[in-house]
């Protein structure tokens, strides 16, 4: 199917002088877009065969990779003491590269409790800390408040939430969509499509 654009593509536009070339054009559009049909399928093939290639390849190197570091991290850790100069450096430089051992990262777990859990948690502890701001406020502990107020904001910021319009539904419900301030759903100009009968392109083509 293949819509007709707003502007003219150019002053040689090949507008048909009777219905037999409007045929061939449609003919035409036809194979052009079989054409381009089959060099899509080609290129998505190639694609999905290199893609699948170099899934093997990471694959391999990252198999290779590991056995390489585990091995010598053995190494390594049988000879930590040594390398280390007895524990006072993390870092040991060899002719071909560095070893080290760094810290490890931090991360947030809370085993047992689901996602929604852990809101709920943080939702209290912010009420918790509001109710403290005002006893402060109340018994003039003004020193007390800029830390509670800094640590509320802290958790705060440990609540995401993206709330975004959700316009599928909005087509779904275009009268509901449209009672809101601002929002309207206009239908789009009318469209000019052409389609091509894929059982008739070659005969006519040919002719």
């Amino acid at each position: 199917m293949a819509k007709a654009k707003t502007k003219a593509a150019g002053t040689n536009l090949p507008v048909p002088q009777n219905d037999a070339d409007a045929e061939q054009l449609i003919a035409r559009l036809g194979v052009l877009q079989r054409e381009d049909t089959e060099a899509k399928a080609t290129h998505d093939a190639v694609v999905a065969a290199l893609e699948e290639k170099r899934g093997t390849a990471v694959k391999v190197f990252q198999e290779v990779q590991g056995v390489i570091v585990d091995a010598l991290n053995v190494w390594a850790t049988a000879n930590r003491d040594r390398l280390t100069n007895g524990g006072k450096t993390k870092t040991v430089r060899l002719p071909t590269g560095s070893i080290l051992w760094r810290d490890g990262k931090y991360s947030v777990k809370h085993r047992g409790l689901k996602n929604e859990d852990v809101v709920i948690a943080i939702k209290q502890r912010i009420t918790t800390l509001q109710v403290k701001i005002a006893e402060a406020r109340k018994q003039r502990r003004v020193k007390q408040v800029p830390p509670l107020v800094a640590e509320i904001i802290a958790l705060e910021g440990f609540l995401r939430e993206k709330v975004e319009p959700n316009k599928e539904a909005m087509l779904a419900a275009r009268e509901i969509a449209e009672t809101i301030p601002g929002v309207t759903v206009p239908r789009g100009g009318e469209e000019f499509v052409v389609e091509p009968l894929a059982s008739q392109i070659g005969e006519v083509a040919s002719s």
